[in-house]
């Protein structure tokens, strides 16, 4: 899964990469985005632009806006059956920009933080998902979720599932293909020699904090027997 992730780079910068305007007044550079944030995302519908959607995805129907919190990633495999997702796999594609992403791992009864990035450190785009959602007065609230598949390699000791990582080359046919069997060959592991993992502080776990230590490594020391690791 995919419930933290960083995408702290300049605006210039983020225009450059992904050849799209960004309005440097409401664009936030962010080491710790989390559910329930205006994030930006780059939508099939306006590919030109950083648009700024709250992470979580409603589908048009949800009566309650809570259920945000439950959509922010959204399983590859069963895009197509979901309710929640069908309509916006066919026809609500986005990338959503980043520079890593975290994860949890538990060693007995303490779980560890883990950043996980590119080794080239360059940024790149998850494969998402997004809905325009109106609330009982009729305001609209753009939304999106993370696609995730099952994990690498590198990521399996760490969790099950990852994000759906892009190729730089297939983020456009993302946003421009409608043909379901070439999307769903998209959705897949990252190659994993092209990542790198490592832990890093536990303050990533408050969303108060947000700056640049919280990507740096860091040993905890942790000094647990492999007979009390728990999967």
């Amino acid at each position: 899964m995919c419930g933290r992730y960083s995408f702290a780079q300049l605006s210039s910068e983020v225009e450059k990469r992904f050849k799209i305007h960004v309005d440097g007044n409401t664009y936030v550079a962010r080491y710790n985005n989390a559910p329930g944030q205006k994030l930006g995302v780059i939508t099939n519908e306006k590919p030109q632009n950083l648009s700024l959607f709250h992470w979580g995805l409603l589908p048009p129907w949800a009566q309650d806006s809570r259920m945000a919190f439950k959509m922010i990633n959204a399983r590859g495999e069963s895009l197509q059956e979901k309710p929640a997702f069908k309509e916006a796999y066919s026809s609500k594609r986005c990338l959503v920009p980043a520079d890593g992403f975290y994860e949890w791992k538990k060693y007995g009864q303490q779980k560890f933080s883990h950043y996980i990035r590119l080794k080239s450190r360059e940024m790149f785009a998850f494969a998402g998902l997004w809905e325009e959602w109106k609330d009982t007065e009729g305001k609209i609230k753009n939304t999106f979720t993370i696609i995730t598949t099952a994990s690498n390699e590198l990521m399996k000791p760490l969790h099950p599932r990852m994000p759906v990582i892009l190729p730089p080359q297939l983020e456009k046919e993302w946003l421009e293909n409608s043909n379901t069997k070439d999307l769903q060959k998209m959705i897949q592991a990252f190659e994993s020699s092209k990542m790198e993992s490592f832990e890093v502080s536990s303050k990533v776990n408050s969303v108060k904090n947000d700056d640049s230590d919280l990507i740096k490594p860091y040993n905890s020391n942790k000094q647990i027997s492999l007979f009390n690791e728990e999967d």
